[in-house]
């Protein structure tokens, strides 16, 4: 089946939807989305180190 991701503006929103799901029998997943912006940026960071370590070369040992 398809699934749908809603952002809803403000608690109320956000509780009007549950209480249709609940009231339609429809299961529904809680995702906490508080640190997103701070997920981002450590994501992004991991990807910047990946893509500088191919673009090294690497220098030989004991010289």
């Amino acid at each position: 089946m398809e699934s749908i991701i809603v952002h809803p503006k403000n608690p109320m929103e956000l509780a009007a939807l549950k209480s249709v799901l609940k009231d339609m029998n429809i299961e529904f997943e809680k995702f906490h989305t508080k640190n997103n912006f701070h997920n981002q940026k450590i994501i992004q960071k991991i990807t910047d180190r990946k893509e500088k370590k191919i673009g090294r070369t690497p220098k030989p040992k004991g010289l």
